[in-house]
Formats: C-alpha cells, sequence, structure tokens
C-alpha cells in the first residue's frame, strides 16, 4: 500500500468559546480545524485533524499539513511508526506539530481501516470505562457557574473544570464561593493557562487544597518544571498539564522530577495517536493518571477516545462544553460534520467510548465539509 494524496480542508469556525484567560489575557476559543485527507493507492482514505485557535493560524496549519505531506507520497501507511519518525525529522525543524499530528491520526485511521478494526483494537483494546469531565466557560457570576453545574449533573457529568487566573482575590473567591454550590458528590477542577507565577500560583493551589479541587491545571508556564514540582509537592491539590508539551519525550524529565500527578496529552499537537500512546505508557509506569486533553474539533476528540480507551492509567477525558446554548451538554457540538455522534456522546452512566467501525469510526458528512471549507490544500503522487 502506498500513500498517492494528502489534502487539508480549511474549515470555517465551528464553534467559539467564552473568554478564557492567559498570559495573552482574556481570549476567546475559535473552534475552527483542519481535516486531513490522506489516500492510497488500494482505495482505503484515512482522516486526521488538528486545530489552532484562529482561523488565520488554521491557514498556516493547513499549509504545513501540505508541506509536511510531501514526505509521506510513495510510502506504506501502515508503517506508522516509521513514518512518525522520518516526519519528526522533518517537524523538530519546523515546529509543525499539529501537522504531524493530523497526519499519524490518518495513517492509524488508514491501519484500521485496513485490518476492519477500530484502532483501539490495535492498541490493545479497552482497559477500564473512562467517564468524561465537562469542560466548561465562566459564566458571568458564582450562581450562574453553579446553574451549570447542576445542568452538567442532570445530564450525566460528575465533573467540570473550568477557567482560573484572574488573579490570586478573584480565584479565592470563586472557589471559596462555589464549592458549596456544587450537586452533592460533583467534582471541579480549575485552570489557570499557564496565567501565573509560582508565588500566586502556590496561594491559589492552597486554596484549591483546602477545597478538595479535583487538580489545579497549568497553574504557570509549563516549561518551569521545578516550579510544578515545587507545587506539586507543597500544596495538597494535584498539579496537571502536558496539553502545551509536543511529542513524548519531555514526559520522561516531567516524571523523574514529580512535576505533573495528572498528564494531558494533546493528541491535536502531541503528535497524534503514536505520541499519546507512549505519554500513556509512561504515565502508568510511575503511577500517574493520563486524562486526554480534547479542546478541539470532533475527528480529533473520537481519535482522543481512542486512546483514552486502551490506557491503563487513563479513566477520564475532556468533553467541551462550550456553550450554554445547546439541549444536551452531552452531545458533542464540536463539529457538525460527523455523521455517528451518538457513538461518541456521553453515555447515561457518564462514560464514553471510541465508536466501533474500523480506524477513527467517523462517518464523515462530505457535502457539509465543503460548505464549511474555505479552501483545500493538497499534494499527490
Amino acid at each position: 500500500m502506498k500513500v498517492t494524496r494528502v489534502a487539508a480542508h480549511l474549515l470555517r469556525s465551528i464553534q467559539k468559546a467564552a473568554l478564557l484567560p492567559d498570559q495573552a489575557g482574556l481570549r476567546s476559543l475559535d473552534v475552527s480545524a483542519v481535516l486531513v485527507e490522506v489516500e492510497t493507492d488500494e482505495g482505503i482514505t484515512g482522516v486526521g485533524e488538528s486545530f489552532y485557535r484562529s482561523l488565520d493560524d488554521n491557514r498556516f496549519l493547513a499549509g504545513s499539513v501540505r508541506a509536511m505531506g510531501r514526505h509521506l507520497i510513495g510510502k506504506d501507511p501502515l508503517e506508522s511508526g516509521q513514518r512518525w519518525q522520518e516526519l519528526y525529522v522533518q517537524v523538530k525543524r519546523s515546529g509543525a506539530y499539529g501537522a504531524l499530528s493530523a497526519l499519524d491520526e490518518a495513517l492509524w485511521d488508514i491501519k484500521g481501516k485496513a485490518a476492519g478494526l477500530p484502532i483501539y483494537q490495535l492498541l490493545g483494546g479497552k482497559t477500564t470505562p473512562v467517564r468524561a469531565y465537562a469542560t466548561y466557560p465562566l459564566g458571568k457570576s458564582i450562581d450562574d457557574v453553579a446553574d451549570g453545574a447542576r445542568w452538567l449533573a442532570d445530564h450525566g457529568f460528575a465533573t467540570m473544570k473550568i477557567p482560573v487566573g484572574r488573579g490570586v482575590a478573584e480565584d479565592r473567591k470563586l472557589i471559596e464561593g462555589l464549592v458549596p454550590r456544587l450537586p452533592d458528590g460533583f467534582g471541579l477542577a480549575i485552570d489557570a493557562n499557564t496565567t501565573y507565577g509560582f508565588g500566586d500560583a502556590q496561594a491559589v493551589a492552597r486554596v484549591a487544597g483546602d477545597h478538595g479541587i479535583a487538580w489545579f491545571e497549568e497553574p504557570t508556564e509549563h516549561l518551569d518544571v521545578q516550579g510544578m514540582a515545587e507545587l506539586n509537592r507543597s500544596t495538597a491539590v494535584p498539579i496537571a498539564g502536558y496539553q502545551t508539551y509536543n511529542t513524548h519525550y519531555p514526559a520522561v524529565e516531567l516524571l523523574k522530577a514529580n512535576a505533573l500527578d495528572v498528564y494531558q496529552p494533546s493528541l491535536d499537537y502531541v503528535g497524534g495517536v503514536t505520541a499519546a500512546v507512549k505519554v500513556g505508557i509512561l504515565v502508568e509506569t510511575f503511577n500517574k493518571r493520563l486524562v486526554p486533553h480534547t479542546m478541539g474539533p470532533i475527528v480529533n476528540y473520537t481519535a482522543s477516545l481512542h486512546v483514552a480507551a486502551a490506557q491503563r492509567a487513563c479513566t477520564l477525558i475532556e468533553f467541551p462544553v462550550l456553550t450554554r446554548d445547546i439541549d444536551d451538554p452531552g452531545r458533542v457540538h464540536t463539529g457538525t460534520y460527523v455523521r455517528n455522534v451518538e457513538d461518541i456522546s456521553l453515555r447515561p452512566d457518564g462514560t464514553v467510548a471510541p465508536p466501533d467501525g474500523p480506524g477513527i469510526g467517523v462517518d464523515i458528512d462530505w457535502e457539509t465539509v465543503r460548505a464549511l471549507q474555505e479552501t483545500e490544500l493538497a499534494v499527490e503522487a
């Protein structure tokens, strides 16, 4: 089998989220996407997906997919491990990790379709059930967020994550005011999106630990390994991160430093299925938790479900609920171009699972893709 064509479909905005605090200030998350096709000479086509925070950034991503895709033309897609290494040699000089991730997902989709098996079976099969937690935008008031928690609980979620990072006093007020208003047994995680320096992060972490917060995500700059390790040692709340790292290699130093308790590789950036699986294996070795980051479009989310299902260190995965303006928060709403949404949506018991179809298992509505598409970039033999 040989790759004959690689195409990147640049899709316009799928969903906007509320303002989130990060180092650049308050920014909105614009979920547009680059949907990738990898075609072969045996008629099997694989799909993968990645995204950046804006349509303009995704134009760069689509161009990167086309540039990286030329290294796949004429090669065997079933040798996904070797293809990953060849692409990584190129990517570590260019920084196009989103392109590597989407292309790797597409190669695994081809492998599954060629074998007639879902990706999770190729990875060893399902392990423990995986529950979903809801990432939820910050409301206008504490009562508004508490109302959102009750809405999520009514639809089967047992945990929510909200953004923090607006200052120690504001975050303390939010945590202390919100926790007593949560439904019984409902968990809360917080995410600072790398906003804080060490001192402020430690102050918020102590408040979080005192109130039983499930984890404190990206409290400081993600490259501050020693700072995160000190937070992890000195405070009761588990420290989480990894979505802003690419490949599995940095996990070694983070694990040796005990910098994180919760590892959150993002398949759209870490290097696809191949790298995320290796992160999971390393995390399991150190008895840490794997909780994949899935704040993105629908095909990438589905690929993440396959990795989650096959990893023993994973019992929880992110489920983006980016707006209150929907009837059912348990139905995936980060893409209208997949027909079998019910197969990947929240189940009544609060769990999620990958579809059982071959490969990633998504049924793409290509007519909708064409309607959403701004442009298509391709390279072929």
